[in-house]
């Protein structure tokens, strides 16, 4: 699943998975992602920007790993802010990859395949001070 306010964003990476074999699911915000998971739709990896409104990346990711049937979702996010603080919240709330806007369409179509075979590709060990 794709979860991203930007449709550009949204249509770029679809027609990338799309190419590469994967089947698709979009959401607006993570309140719509969080509305078609908790339906029943099935899904094996989200991608999700980080800023969005109604419901943010990272609030997102809290709801997920306090659902028993959604915790399992691989979640990688996909947004332009690159500090490590921001990539040690997100691993801290259960992301299991992060990359920065813009991306490279090869490494992330590896890691897509990776996280959906469980690799964790975010330390969750917080920034040195």
């Amino acid at each position: 699943m794709i979860v991203d306010d930007s449709v550009t964003a949204r249509e770029m990476l679809a027609i990338s998975l799309v190419k590469a074999g994967y089947r698709i699911e979009e959401a607006r915000d993570g309140l719509e992602a969080w509305e078609k998971l908790r339906a029943g739709l099935a899904c094996d990896l989200i991608l999700c920007d980080l800023e969005m409104p109604r419901l943010n990346g990272l609030e997102l990711l809290s709801r997920l790993q306090e659902d028993e049937q959604l915790q399992g979702i691989p979640v990688a996010m996909i947004t332009s802010r690159g500090s490590q603080k921001m990539q040690h919240l997100a691993a801290a709330k259960g992301a299991k990859g992060y990359f920065v806007k813009p991306y490279i369409e090869d490494v992330l179509l590896s890691a897509a395949q990776r996280l959906i075979a469980g690799e964790v590709l975010i330390q969750k060990d917080s920034p040195a001070d």
